[in-house]
């Protein structure tokens, strides 16, 4: 080799190197400003601890833990017709939760701004629904601009209807956005908790605040939940019991779809099974689930986790997409 390609080889692989690094700084600070919570802290892997969590996991009670809980704070638009929607003349905004920020902060100004870009109205009876709603919690920032504004009866329907969104993400098949559902119903209840006018009235803004530290609670346990079962899916002597659960049809549509993932991509975080394939057992209970009739959602799932035996290039993007899922916590 001659050595002016020795040098631009060994130079080559040292930009490399550094594009690398910029890149890996430049996620954390993105992760870092985009709203997006950091991953609960993930147990450490081994056939032991998978154990440990198939214990802890009895130890739950998942049908209640995913039920609306006894008394929630009951809070409904004053129409069936009312709707958020974004201005057409402003920008549309991707905000986290700020209505806590200092009032003169650039924190709070964001914000505002992201209410102001937002419209709470009723639509005429006829008239057609939006195609694209702003997100949840840009409905909350302009409920806190419309009671700013003095329309306390507005921003009512406004948090109301954060609320409708929060609990249909809590009803999807995925914990992951049932996490997020429970996430923006939080933050709804916080609103609702510090204000007695936009709650609508002290009875009310007590109620909140009982319904918030049971939301604090009840959010903390549906992520411990979901980090024991990603736990109990790493080893191969654990899958039975977890394809077991898995076939309950009491258990929450999302509790059985996150088993499911466990079940079929926790190899990904074995690595005899990385190295030398799957483990017999594992392959047995997926073979097992297989022959189960599933619904629409659940199946789709099963689906993507039989993909039989998978070449490196398919291994490597299925290592890569499960441990990017495992490191959300919306």
């Amino acid at each position: 080799m001659q050595p002016a390609t020795h040098k631009k080889i060994v130079f080559g692989a040292i930009g490399c190197s550094g594009a690398l690094g910029v890149l890996m700084v430049a996620s954390m600070l993105m992760v870092k400003h985009t709203g997006v919570a950091p991953p609960p802290e993930e147990l450490p892997l081994s056939p032991v601890t998978a154990a440990a969590a198939l214990d802890s996991l009895a130890t739950y009670d998942i049908q209640a833990l995913f039920a609306p809980p006894d008394a929630p704070f009951v809070l409904v638009p004053s129409s069936d017709r009312m709707i958020a929607r974004w201005r057409s003349d402003r920008s549309r905004f991707a905000i986290q939760f700020l209505d806590t920020a200092p009032p003169d902060s650039w924190q709070a100004r964001s914000w505002r701004e992201a209410g102001a870009a937002v419209v709470i109205e009723s639509l005429p009876a006829g008239a057609p629904y939006p195609d694209s709603e702003p997100i949840g919690r840009a409905i909350l920032a302009a409920a806190r601009v419309q009671l700013e504004s003095g329309d306390p009866a507005r921003a009512r329907d406004a948090v109301a209807l954060a609320l409708q969104r929060a609990r249909h993400f809590e009803e999807r098949p995925d914990v992951l956005m049932v996490v997020a559902g429970l996430h923006l119903e939080r933050d709804a209840l916080e609103m609702l908790a510090r204000d007695s006018l936009l709650a609508g009235g002290a009875a009310a803004r007590a109620l909140a605040k009982a319904s918030l530290l049971a939301m604090d609670r009840r959010l903390g346990e549906v992520r411990s939940v979901r980090a024991l079962i990603a736990a109990a899916g790493v080893s191969a002597a654990s899958v039975p019991t977890l394809a077991a659960w898995a076939r309950d049809s009491s258990m929450p549509l999302a509790i059985r779809d996150e088993m499911i993932r466990a079940i079929g991509f926790g190899w990904v975080l074995d690595p005899p099974e990385v190295t030398y394939g799957l483990d017999t057992a594992r392959a047995a209970s997926i073979r097992t689930l297989a022959a189960v009739a599933w619904p629409p959602a659940l199946a789709q799932t099963l689906q993507e986790a039989t993909l039989g035996r998978p070449n490196m290039v398919t291994r490597l993007r299925i290592s890569i997409s499960y441990r990017t899922k495992r490191m959300l916590d919306l």
